[in-house]
């Protein structure tokens, strides 16, 4: 931006939100440019970082934004692996985390209503005094936002089910304000903000996923579940990943677990690993053998212990039929791993600690993840990819998460692909395996679950479903201020 214009849209932003909440500082800008991996990517600066505390302030700068022709990019609480917060384009950083008030927590519809600066760790402090929790992200850590995972297209854990939005609140590129689902009819967002289905469109799925390229999202009421007498997570231990996959296949088949998700042996013991053993690489290979080949768990929820024995005995009934078992741990291990399976930002500094890493992500039924394991395996042996454990030891397949998003019918399955950003040679591998790994993956049939990928995703898409994208994006963002290529190349 040129200067005289970016003291003109400072003036008037120092006027909406008050001087201390805008900077055009670099050193105040530069740590919300970064992500854990920006730095294997090209490095991309905000021209200004604005933080509004009401709506009707960032109404007030979208309108601005218009007027001088600003690109927008809206930012939670900045947890964001995966580039999809990054100021392409320049333009003003919108941060919404002074808007971090949960408006309600109801016990009759299970359901909160919180703005965008609402943490996982706030939502589940609040819900317990009322005996409820949100279904949690297991390793994804809880200082991140609820809002920020909506738009980005995440979703809880192991839930079965990710359609966890009943509706939301937006302010629209051009400075309005609406609301989804039954909320849609004015005054009921106060009235009866609970129908997600309401006169016929499900308009809160166009947000989700959505990268802030169709506004603001300022508001999401979410489901909420009740905490029984009896919440207990069940350890299960695999040998192969084809018996893993299968008893997840089969758990989900049951209908009686509230979460039930994975890992790979590498994942769990670098995740439960205490701060001295990643330092012994000797010791550290010792310890890395406690655990199983693969770890699931299945948490269940019962009001009582009659029904939880019952969830127990069949738990295990459909583990034993794969060669699965039940395990346990002791100490720091079980502690870490308790951890682990509800979430915690504990958590997400262990799980991010040996290297920064990308997400292989692949959305696909559980018998078409053993192909795209064997995918990745191949493209990494091709071009001479190599990733570690604290042990020094090469693995054969990255480190993993396993996990049901939509029942059966498509698993979230996570692969931590590793780079040492100071060395070039180590950057360079790490983005040829990106390029390759998600043209084959599409190849092979595996979906992904955020817009940014449509970038690379646009020509195998069929016209008409790009039409109906593009022409959302124009029909609200005419001037494109809304994240300006972070969805699409050219818009």
């Amino acid at each position: 931006m040129e200067e005289k214009k970016k003291k003109q849209v400072y003036k008037e932003l120092a006027r909406i939100v008050g001087e201390p909440y805008v900077t055009m500082d670099k050193e105040d800008i530069m740590p919300y440019c970064r992500d854990e991996i920006s730095q294997a990517f090209k490095i991309y600066l905000a021209d200004m970082v604005v933080a509004p505390g009401s709506i009707e302030e960032i109404q007030e700068i979208l309108k601005l934004a218009n007027k001088m022709k600003v690109p927008v990019y809206p930012y939670a609480g900045g947890v964001s692996i995966s580039s999809t917060a990054l100021p392409r384009m320049g333009g003003m950083m919108l941060l919404v985390r002074r808007l971090d008030k949960i408006i309600d927590i109801n016990e009759e519809t299970h359901t909160a209503m919180v703005e965008p600066g609402v943490t996982w760790s706030k939502l589940f402090y609040e819900a317990k005094k009322k005996n409820l929790e949100p279904l949690g992200l297991g390793g994804g850590p809880h200082t991140g936002t609820l809002i920020g995972n909506f738009v980005l297209g995440g979703g809880n854990t192991g839930g079965i089910d990710i359609n966890e939005e009943v509706a939301c609140e937006v302010v629209l590129p051009d400075g309005e304000l609406m609301w989804t689902g039954s909320a849609g009819m004015k005054g009921h967002e106060k009235l009866n903000p609970w129908c997600r289905v309401a006169y016929g469109m499900n308009l809160t799925g166009i947000f989700h996923g959505s990268l802030g390229n169709y506004g603001v999202v300022t508001k999401v009421v979410r489901r909420l579940y009740p905490l029984r007498d009896i919440e207990e997570r069940i350890e299960l231990g695999f040998d192969t990943f084809e018996a893993c996959l299968n008893s997840l296949r089969d758990l989900v088949n049951l209908g009686i677990s509230k979460q039930v998700y994975g890992v790979d042996r590498a994942q769990a013991a670098i995740i439960a690993a205490d701060s001295e053993i990643i330092k012994k690489p000797e010791e550290y290979e010792k310890y890395e053998k406690i655990f199983p080949e693969f770890l699931l768990v299945d948490k269940i929820s019962c009001y009582n212990e009659k029904q939880a024995s019952v969830y127990r005995e069949l738990i295990e009934e459909t583990v034993n039929r794969h060669g699965g078992r039940r395990v346990s741990f002791t100490g720091k291990v079980k502690d870490s791993l308790m951890e682990l399976w509800g979430g915690s930002s504990a958590v997400a500094i262990r799980y991010l600690r040996h290297n920064p890493h990308l997400m292989a992500f692949g959305m696909l039924p559980p018998s078409m993840l053993p192909g795209l394991r064997e995918i990745t395996k191949k493209i990494m042996d091709d071009i001479g990819y190599k990733i570690t454990t604290f042990s020094n030891k090469v693995l054969e397949y990255p480190r993993c998460w396993i996990s049901p998003w939509e029942r059966n019918e498509s698993y979230l399955f996570e692969q931590e692909m590793e780079f040492i950003p100071e060395d070039p040679e180590s950057v360079k591998i790490f983005l040829e395996f990106q390029k390759r790994y998600y043209t084959e993956a599409a190849q092979y049939g595996s979906s992904q679950i955020n817009a940014g990928f449509l970038k690379r995703m646009e020509p195998l898409m069929w016209p008409g479903y790009m039409r109906i994208v593009r022409g959302i994006k124009q029909l609200l963002d005419p001037n494109d201020i809304m994240a300006p290529r972070q969805m699409l190349k050219d818009i």
